[in-house]
């Protein structure tokens, strides 16, 4: 994961929060949960790329978050330990009212499919079939295609 400046070509966060969750856009209010976290990642990287806003409600209300180094570290681990392969992700934090919001930036993927793993592959787990999912993006949600799905030939 690459933390970098606000690119030049990236949308002001008032419109893309104006826009709302979709295809390419997932509001997270607080990051967690590493696997949680972790399928919209894996969703946006098989299915077209996206961004996800962490420190903004469903609603589209900008909250904010108390320490981006905090919510960067449970990011790391998701992609990391929670999806194989690990995507190519990069991240920056925008300002807003005082209030700092984390966008996380994923690229449609060239590796696909990224599978989720529930459990940590590290600890031996993540390889059970009932375990790993194949999510893609489908309007605002991550949805998890049918088992065998990481058997496909995807760049077909």
């Amino acid at each position: 994961m690459n933390f970098i400046r606000r690119p030049a070509s990236a949308s002001p966060l008032l419109d893309i929060v104006s826009r709302g969750e979709g295809l390419y856009t997932e509001f997270k209010l607080k990051v967690h949960s590493p696997p949680k976290v972790a399928k919209p990642i894996a969703a946006f990287a098989n299915t077209l790329g996206g961004t996800m806003l962490v420190g903004v409600d469903d609603d589209g209300s900008i909250k904010g978050i108390h320490s981006e180094k905090e919510a960067l570290e449970i990011i790391h681990e998701a992609v990391r330990h929670h999806i194989d392969p690990i995507p190519d992700i990069s991240a920056y934090v925008e300002i807003f009212r005082k209030r700092l919001v984390l966008v996380i930036i994923v690229p449609e993927s060239t590796s696909k499919p990224h599978v989720h793993c529930k459990e940590p592959i590290e600890a031996g787990f993540g390889t059970e079939g009932s375990l790993r999912k194949v999510y893609i993006r489908e309007g605002s949600h991550s949805r998890a295609l049918a088992d065998g799905a990481d058997k496909i030939d995807w760049k077909e």
